[in-house]
């Protein structure tokens, strides 16, 4: 198995750095079930999609695009009789 190291950032979202491929993926270059040998926090971090959406385009069109206010699942309205 391949060795992974867990990274988790300030934003609540992680990703997997490879530490080491095992002698499978080296030769067959298929990737196998993650081993996770460590666990890394990387407290001020954060990844680059947030950090996107905390600076402000210059583009004069990005106010046009509407972006969702949350994660959350949307709540289906029924209209009322």
């Amino acid at each position: 198995m391949c060795n992974y190291i867990y990274t988790e950032l300030k934003c609540q979202h992680h990703y997997h750095l490879v530490e080491s491929w095992c002698p499978k993926y080296i030769r067959t270059e298929r990737r196998c079930v993650p081993s996770i040998v460590s666990k890394q926090n990387w407290g001020d971090d954060i990844c680059a999609a947030c950090r996107e959406r905390q600076t402000h385009s210059n583009h004069p069109w990005a106010k046009l695009i509407r972006r969702p206010e949350s994660r959350s699942v949307p709540q289906a309205r029924v209209p009322a009789r």
